[in-house]
């Protein structure tokens, strides 16, 4: 089992990276097309809808390395050297503080509105303002998302943190087998409550299957191969996997585990076989540290911040703009955006609260080794 001395692994962050950017490209593109505004009269996009959509896979690999990094990190805890309130702790305070920032950020229309007229919108109810508490809402289509957009991955994440807490208690020394018994409990609960309940359809997503494959390779796979082709080939198997999946449409279905799952754990085993045999460019390792805050803040940037601009700047000056030219510009503004707020707020946030929590001592891990 690794222990809590285990050492950075880079790779992470080049898979933060690609996922982040993932994500960012997928909504950019949304932006450009389906949801894009008819006064914009944009061209449309050389990329075909299911191509687009494979973006959104982003979300699979970082639910796989959240799986492996935390059994990676758990020797500590299973050893009962640290009690697994450390192990809570620590979660609240690399992804709470930010997240809650952000909610309150986008919850800014609504509060103007609410102090300008009296009136407590939708956004305001309790059911939704329980977003900041990682608990799951329907949006105003009854979709399970909360008021940051993105947020519904980090609901999941908090389900997977609490039940991984609750393996290190009932059986740490036979941890994966507790986490698997304690997460299939938690589906089966949502399958026994109403249907039109919110817990039904949270608790049900076989998705939380993906937090498992992590966590199954941080402990039966040998993952630091020697041989390079093989890496690549479990890349390349992987990405065609992706794109297969997707073509098919099964990013919105019960099958997206086996699909998108599987193609995220190929991606992810051949990267982390490539540790200490590739020197990932600082710039990869950059957008990797930042990738929680590009992850938070795109879709804002997207559409509060880039969007409106463009939109006014086509109309003012009577452009003809492809879907795709515009698509960069939003991707461009989104990662930027969230580099900043990372140096700016993210990194100096954390650093804060850590030190608070640990007093002069130093983290026992890197930033980048406890983020999810």
């Amino acid at each position: 089992m690794p222990n809590s001395k285990d050492r950075e692994i880079v790779g992470l962050q080049a898979l933060r990276a690609v996922a982040a950017l993932a994500v960012v490209i997928h909504h950019a593109l949304r932006a450009t097309t389906v949801k894009a505004p008819e006064a914009m009269h944009l061209g449309p996009s050389v990329f075909p809808d299911w191509l687009v959509e494979a973006g959104a896979g982003g979300v699979d690999v970082f639910f796989i390395l959240s799986g492996f990094l935390m059994v990676y990190i758990s020797g500590s805890y299973v050893e009962g050297r640290r009690p697994v309130s450390h192990f809570l702790q620590q979660r609240v305070l690399r992804v709470w503080p930010m997240y809650a920032l952000v909610t309150l950020f986008a919850l800014k229309p609504a509060l103007l509105q609410w102090y300008a007229t009296g009136e407590r919108g939708f956004s305001l109810s309790a059911q939704r303002l329980g977003g900041f508490l990682f608990l799951p809402s329907f949006n105003e289509h009854h979709y399970i998302q909360p008021i940051v957009g993105v947020g519904w991955t980090l609901s999941y994440e908090a389900l997977f943190y609490l039940c991984f807490a609750a393996a290190i208690v009932v059986a740490r020394r036979q941890l994966f087998g507790a986490l698997c018994t304690i997460l299939a409990a938690a589906f089966v609960l949502g399958q026994l409550l109403p249907e039109a309940s919110v817990w039904h359809g949270f608790l049900s997503d076989p998705i939380t299957l993906e937090f498992l494959f992590g966590a199954a390779i941080a402990k039966f796979v040998n993952w630091k191969g020697r041989h390079i082709a093989v890496s690549i080939a479990m890349i390349a198997a992987g990405a065609v996997l992706f794109a297969t999946a997707s073509y098919l449409g099964l990013m919105n279905t019960p099958w997206r585990p086996l699909s998108f799952g599987v193609a995220a754990a190929l991606i992810f085993i051949g990267v982390l076989r490539l540790e200490d045999r590739v020197q990932w460019p600082k710039l990869v390792v950059l957008l990797g540290n930042a990738s929680y805050s590009i992850y938070l803040v795109h879709v804002l940037v997207i559409y509060q911040g880039v969007m409106p601009y463009a939109e006014r700047a086509i109309r003012k000056f009577d452009l003809s703009l492809g879907a795709d030219l515009v698509a960069v510009l939003l991707v461009g503004g989104g990662v930027v955006a969230g580099v900043l707020c990372y140096f700016l707020l993210e990194k100096p946030l954390t650093v804060l609260l850590m030190r608070q929590r640990n007093g002069k001592r130093r983290p026992e891990l890197p930033v980048s080794m406890t983020r999810p």
